[in-house]
């Protein structure tokens, strides 16, 4: 990573928690105890999800998703590893070709001026990383879509159900 990418990352991260800061200082002013609680809890579960991930061991892929968050208006993403302590190789060059691989696709089917909040959950079943990337259904030609992230040779399902589900194993 080059020292640039590294300040422009810090400069984000710096950015949110001043965000974040400001807000619970707010409250505190209004004496709003309840937005207090709610707003710290919600920072104590980004970190969880950040130390989470971290574990994974996937310092591009992490770099990159971090960045998408960041750079993009449309794409905000959640994070869970339900992974337990035992650790197992994730290839991180391969997840991130393959994350990219998706995010190439789903800008063209994209709403215009639509906020696309999505999760990527990481769990371990039978020594075996199943990764599951979720978004809600609206989508423009949501049959195309699924069509095309289908053809792509590493996914295993993408189901239609409450919410769109993009499914993989590492």
């Amino acid at each position: 990573m080059k020292e640039q990418d590294v300040v422009e990352m810090l400069r984000h991260y710096r950015h949110d928690w001043l965000n974040d800061l400001q807000l619970i200082l707010g409250y505190a002013q209004l004496g709003k105890l309840d937005k207090i609680q709610s707003k710290i809890t919600d920072i104590i579960e980004r970190s969880n999800q950040e130390r989470g991930l971290d574990r994974l061991n996937i310092p591009k892929t992490f770099v990159w998703l971090y960045q998408l968050n960041w750079r993009s208006d449309a794409f905000e993403l959640q994070f869970q590893s339900l992974m337990d302590q035992e650790t197992l190789f994730i290839d991180d060059d391969a997840l991130l070709s393959k994350i990219q691989k998706i995010f190439q696709i789903l800008p063209s089917y994209q709403k215009e001026y639509h906020q696309y909040n999505g999760t990527l959950i990481f769990k371990k079943v039978n020594h075996t990383i199943h990764i599951h990337l979720t978004f809600d259904l609206d989508w423009n030609d949501l049959s195309a879509l699924k069509q095309e992230l289908q053809s792509l040779p590493f996914i295993n399902e993408v189901k239609e159900e409450k919410l769109l589900r993009i499914e993989w194993q590492e």
